[in-house]
C-alpha cells in the first residue's frame, strides 16, 4: 500500500498510516515520542559495533585466519591511568557478535619506553605470529619507537623488545609509528613506518621504507614509499592486492579528518589518487584491512563525542564499524554493508510505501523509536522525481523542533548528517559523496545499534555517524523542494 503525503497533511497533528508509522508536529500527539534528551551509552551492550565493556575501541589491527577475524585494538578505558591504550583483542566469524578476549599486550611501566602502545600490526611466518607495534613515551626522546612481540597461538604474546627508530635516519623520531609488514617476491620484507621527513624540498609526511631478510633484526632504510605534504602524518598505513591493483589506505592525522586511498596497477610505480579518494566520512578513522579469502573488509572506529552530547567534538576511539570493500572496473574502491551481516538481519518488521510531496515546508513520514540495545536495519528504495533533498531524519520526538538529517542531496551531489533546528540546516556534521542513481533510483540502507547509525548507497558509498538522540526518540523519512518516492523497510 502506499500513502500519500503533501507537506501539509504531513505537518498534521496525527495521522495513523499503519501500526509502524505516524506523523505529527504535536510534542502530545504521538506516546512513544520521549522528550529528546542526550544518552551515554558507555554501559550499553554493543553487539554489531564492538565496545569492549570497559572502554572504547581504538585503531583496529585485523587478522584472518581459520574462519575467524582477530581484531586486535587499541584499548581506550579513559581512567586517567598513566600507562594507556594496551593492546586487546576481539574475534568474529559474522561482524555482527564479537568475543572480547581482553589484553593482548600490555603497556609497561609508568615512565617506560611503553607508557601507551600504538598502532601496528600482526604477521606469521612460519608457525610463528609477529606483532609489530608502536612504544609511546612523550617524556622521552624519541618519543617513539617500533617494538615486536610474537605468539604461537595469537592470544599468548611475548614481548622481544626493540626494533627500529628514526634516529640517524633523518626521520622524525618523534613521530614514528604504525608499522607494517609486506613479504616480497624475494623472500625479503619490508617495513612501513608512519613518520616525517625532509624530503623533495620540504618537510612532510612520509611512509619510511625499511627492508630485511630477517624479519626481527638488519632493518635498511630504503626510498619513502609514499609522502604527502598537505597532512601531518599518513597514520595506520595498510597496504594490499586485488583484482590487478595495489592499494595503500592512510588516515589523514590533520583533525583526524578521515581514511583515504590510492592505487595502482601492481607492477607500475606511479599512484593514482582518484578524484574521491575518501573511504567513508569525517567520524570514521584509522581504518585497516582484512581478506577471508573471498571478500575483503575495512575496519575503522567511529568516534564518541565528548561529555556523550552530539553538540560537542569527536573524541579519539568510539565503536568498530566495519565495511565490505568492492571494486570498480577501472579500480576504484566501494563500500557496502558487509555480507554476513546484511544476510543475518532478514527479520522484517514492517514495510511500506510512501509518495511525500514537499512544498515550502518537509514532507515527513514518522516512525517508531528504534529497539534499545538492538540492531535495527533500514532498506529504503527512493525515486528522487523532483525533490532536491530527500533522506532519514533522526531525533524526531516532540515538535521535531531539532533533528538529524541523513540527507541526499543531489544538488551538492552529496550524502551529509545535518543538524537541523526549526527547518534551517545549522550544521553539517559529517558528509560523502553521493553516488549516481540507478534507474533514477538511490538505494539506502542504513543499519542502527545505540548512538551508531550507518548508511550505505547503492552499495557503493558509506555514512558512519554518532547521533546520541536517535535511539531515544523517533526517526522518520521525508523529502524537501519536490516529490520522492519512498519504500521503507525495517529489519531487526
Amino acid at each position: 500500500m502506499k500513502h500519500i503525503f503533501t507537506t501539509l497533511f504531513a505537518c498534521a497533528a496525527l495521522m495513523a498510516c499503519s501500526d509502524n508509522e505516524y506523523t505529527s508536529n504535536d510534542p502530545t500527539a504521538a506516546p512513544d515520542a520521549p522528550a529528546v534528551y542526550n544518552v551515554d551509552d558507555l554501559k550499553l551492550n554493543y553487539s554489531m559495533f564492538f565496545k569492549p565493556s570497559n572502554g572504547w575501541t581504538g585503531d583496529p589491527m585485523p587478522y584472518f585466519e581459520n574462519g575467524k577475524f582477530h581484531v586486535f585494538y587499541l584499548q581506550d578505558a579513559r581512567d586517567g591511568a598513566p600507562t594507556f591504550h594496551p593492546i586487546y583483542g576481539a574475534t568474529t566469524t559474522n561482524f555482527l557478535s564479537y568475543e572480547d578476549n581482553g589484553e593482548m599486550i600490555a603497556c609497561g611501566e609508568d615512565n617506560s619506553r611503553e607508557d601507551a602502545l600504538g598502532t601496528g600490526s600482526v604477521f606469521k611466518e612460519g608457525d610463528t605470529y609477529y606483532f609489530f607495534y608502536t612504544a609511546h613515551n612523550a617524556n622521552l626522546d624519541p618519543k617513539e619507537e617500533i617494538f615486536l612481540a610474537t605468539s604461537k597461538d595469537l592470544k599468548n604474546w611475548e614481548k622481544k623488545g626493540y626494533v627500529q627508530n628514526g634516529w640517524g635516519d633523518g626521520y622524525d623520531r618523534n613521530d614514528f609509528r604504525d608499522p607494517f609488514i609486506i613479504k616480497n617476491e624475494d623472500g625479503t620484507y619490508t617495513m612501513l613506518v608512519t613518520t616525517r621527513a625532509d624530503y623533495k624540498g620540504s618537510w612532510r609526511a612520509v611512509l619510511s621504507q625499511f627492508t630485511s631478510d630477517k624479519l626481527t633484526e638488519g632493518w635498511t632504510r630504503r626510498e619513502p614509499f609514499y609522502d604527502s605534504e598537505i597532512t601531518t602524518n599518513l597514520e595506520c598505513p595498510d597496504v594490499f592486492v586485488m583484482g590487478g591493483y595495489q592499494y595503500l589506505i592512510f588516515s589523514e592525522q590533520n583533525d583526524r579528518r578521515g581514511v583515504h586511498y590510492v592505487y595502482r596497477p601492481v607492477g607500475t610505480t606511479d599512484w593514482t589518487v582518484p578524484a574521491n579518494n575518501f573511504l567513508d566520512g569525517y567520524a570514521y578513522y584509522a581504518a585497516k584491512t582484512a581478506s577471508d579469502g573471498t571478500n575483503r573488509y575495512l575496519f575503522g572506529w567511529c568516534p564518541t563525542r565528548d561529555d556523550a552530547s552530539d553538540y560537542n567534538n569527536y573524541s579519539w576511539a568510539g565503536a568498530l564499524v566495519v565495511h565490505q570493500l568492492g571494486q570498480k572496473t577501472n579500480g576504484e574502491l566501494t563500500l557496502s554493508i558487509p555480507s554476513p551481516v546484511n544476510q543475518a538481519l532478514s527479520n522484517k518488521v514492517s514495510s511500506n510505501s510512501y509518495s511525500l510531496k514537499a512544498t515550502d515546508e518537509k514532507a515527513v513520514v514518522v516512525f517508531p523509536r528504534f529497539e534499545k540495545e538492538a540492531v535495527n536495519k533500514i532498506s529504503a528504495t527512493v525515486k528522487a522525481n523532483s525533490a532536491k533533498r530527500f533522506g532519514l531524519e533522526f531525533g524526531a520526538g516532540g515538535s521535531r523542533k531539532y533533528v538529524y538529517d541523513l540527507v541526499l542531496d543531489t544538488e551538492a551531489g552529496k550524502i551529509k548528517l545535518d543538524y537541523v533546528v526549526n527547518g534551517k540546516t545549522e550544521r553539517t556534521f559529517t558528509e560523502a559523496r553521493l553516488p549516481e542513481a540507478v534507474n533514477g533510483e538511490y538505494r539506502l540502507t542504513v543499519v542502527v545499534e545505540n548512538s551508531v547509525c550507518v548508511a550505505y548507497v547503492n552499495n557503493e558509498v558509506a555514512l558512519t555517524n554518532r547521533i546520541y538522540q536517535m535511539t531515544q526518540n523517533p526517526w522518520a523519512v521525508f523529502a524537501e523542494d519536490g516529490e520522492a518516492d519512498f519504500t521503507v523497510e525495517l529489519y531487526r
